[in-house]
This record gives structure tokens, C-alpha cells and sequence, in this order.
């Protein structure tokens, strides 16, 4: 299923709504995955058809309309290239030196981190 809202601007620098825009409008869009827990090859195929549907969003719908996923849900690729585009877009899109510098400030001792913010 996809699902899809509507939201007003957000005036935090790390949301994906952020905008200089008072009037800007967001469309979320979700693209959601229900895996089967009984039938690992059926899993496996979706997990798949997943993965390459959110390859062609990546390099052809997102680019051409300004989209970013959610800093916080995002998949990390496999491929070493995509993975280093993702992290572009990311710094290109949002204020990463920024929120770093918070998080070695309110969280020294790296409570909070995971493998994915520390790569």
C-alpha cells in the first residue's frame, strides 16, 4: 500500500518539510511493506521488489521533484556508490554538521547513537 498526507511547512532545520516558505505545502508519501513471517521466499521477493522500486524513486522521482526521505527511516543501500550519493543528498538536504555538533554536546557519551548515525 502507499499512503499519502498533506502538511504545512516545518520550521525545524531537520525535519524534510523544512522550508523558508510560511505557505509551502508537503506532500508525505509512504510506501508501506507488510512481509509475510511464514513464507521466507515470499519475504524475500517482496524485500526485493522493495529495494529496486526504492532505487528508481532514488535516481529518477527524486531528483526531478525535490524529494528526500525521512532522515530518520531511511534504508541504507547496499552499494558502497549509492550509499555515498545518499549521504550527499543527505548533507546537500539538511544541516548534518549541525546536528552533530548538538549530539556531541547534549549526548558525550553517545547514549543515543547507532551504527547508522555514527557511519
Amino acid at each position: 500500500p502507499i499512503e499519502q498526507r498533506w502538511s504545512r511547512r516545518s520550521a525545524s532545520p531537520m525535519s524534510p518539510a523544512h522550508s523558508a516558505g510560511e505557505d509551502d505545502l508537503h506532500s508525505w508519501v509512504g510506501i508501506i511493506m507488510y512481509l509475510p513471517i511464514d513464507r521466507p521466499e515470499a519475504r524475500q521477493a517482496i524485500t526485493d521488489a522493495f529495494w529496486d522500486y526504492n532505487a528508481v524513486c532514488r535516481r529518477q522521482l527524486w531528483p526531478k521533484y525535490d524529494a528526500h526521505q525521512h532522515w530518520a527511516k531511511i534504508e541504507p543501500p547496499a552499494d558502497a556508490a549509492e550509499r555515498a550519493a545518499v549521504r550527499r543528498r543527505l548533507r546537500d538536504r539538511f544541516p548534518v554538521d549541525e546536528f552533530n555538533a548538538a549530539r556531541r554536546e547534549l549526548d558525550p557519551k553517545n547514549i543515543l547513537s547507532n551504527r547508522l548515525l555514527d557511519a
